[in-house]
């Protein structure tokens, strides 16, 4: 498990980040195993799928609002540009990411948590999901992280989803720059 640095919100520092990451087979999350089978049948004998032949609106309507997808250009150090960023992010993060970079998120923890979640994937080429873990939240937030490619070589895009169920209200503080 890799802890971050501590979480600070309006100058205090009051969260600790752990990042754990799991295969995706081994997590009870509907929603994960949904995007993941999804993901699976779209590739074929590829080692990802083409963006191109991914259809959002294939997925179950449940997933939709906590789905990502990123346009990856090559570095170094490589840029992620959020393609597709679901109403369930801008509902916690209380802004829209579409078209942004990652490096325009508002919260350095966040873009220090993604950066080392998306380099790993680009580094394993595979499906993995992040039990993240957060001081005061008893569930941790599962983030899955897929591998796409248009051309069955270089990662062009990553797809994800972020299992938020049964997390809305504990999680509320870490977007709303307060805490009780």
């Amino acid at each position: 498990m890799k802890t971050l640095p501590p979480i600070s919100i309006d100058g205090k520092t009051r969260l600790v980040v752990k990042s754990e990451a799991v295969t995706p087979e081994t997590i009870d999350d509907p929603g994960v195993q949904a995007c993941l089978s999804y993901w699976t049948e779209k590739k074929g004998d590829a080692f990802a799928p083409k963006w191109s032949e991914f259809r959002l609106y294939e997925l179950p309507a449940r997933v939709l609002p906590y789905l990502l997808v990123l346009d990856v250009a090559p570095g170094p150090p490589p840029t992620f540009t959020y393609r597709y960023w679901g109403t369930g992010h801008t509902q916690y993060h209380r802004r829209d990411y579409t078209g942004k970079t990652l490096e325009d998120m508002a919260d350095s923890w966040s873009t220090e948590l993604l950066t080392v979640q998306y380099m790993m994937v680009l580094e394993t080429r595979r499906p993995i999901v992040f039990l993240n873990s957060y001081d005061g939240v008893e569930t941790p937030l599962r983030s899955l992280r897929m591998p796409l490619s248009e051309d069955g070589q270089t990662i062009t895009h990553m797809f994800g989803y972020v299992g938020r169920t049964g997390l809305a209200e504990s999680l509320q503080p870490l977007f709303s720059g307060t805490l009780d």
